[in-house]
């Protein structure tokens, strides 16, 4: 009867050492998923330093433009300036209005402006023209008032009349 009981008691402890020791894999399974995390951090770590880099560069072309079109609004506010300055040049001998005239157009030449020039016999160009009269059969262009580029980008188009010769 001992014999029994001491069989039972030993086979119910044999079931609980079973149950109670984790279950350990292959030992090279265990080495090829540690492979698969170490691939899976390495990916997402080249993922986030690409994400990083690009974002460096499109901050630094942004930060490029804003400095490249910094002035142009203040700029596009002083072409009125222009334009009342040229005519008052114009129809006044006044010394110091074409000076004032000269200086101030050499300022915003210099910041980038730049005055668009036409020619009679130029083709009516919609990205910088803009045709406020057209008469039939018209293929030369009158200027009716002055158009701007600031850095190769139409801030003003040039206003034309199409009339025929």
């Amino acid at each position: 009867m001992k014999n029994s009981k001491d069989q039972k008691i030993k086979g119910t402890n044999d079931q609980k050492d079973n149950h109670s020791e984790p279950k350990r894999g292959h030992p090279l399974d265990e080495k090829v998923e540690e492979q698969e995390e170490q691939i899976d951090y390495k990916d997402k770590y080249l993922r986030a330093l690409a994400d990083y880099q690009n974002l460096v560069k499109r901050t630094q072309v942004e930060k490029e433009e804003f400095y490249k079109y910094a002035h142009e609004s203040f700029i596009e506010k002083l072409i009125p300036v222009l334009d009342h300055l040229e005519r008052a040049e114009k129809h006044t001998q006044d010394i110091g209005i074409d000076l004032i005239y000269k200086e101030l157009r050499k300022i915003v030449e210099d910041l980038g402006l730049e005055r668009i020039h036409i020619k009679e016999t130029d083709e009516f160009n919609p990205a910088y023209m803009e045709c406020i009269e057209a008469e039939q059969n018209g293929n030369k262009l009158v200027e009716t008032r002055t158009g701007y580029r600031f850095k190769g980008k139409v801030l003003r188009p040039v206003q034309v009349k199409v009339v025929a010769s």
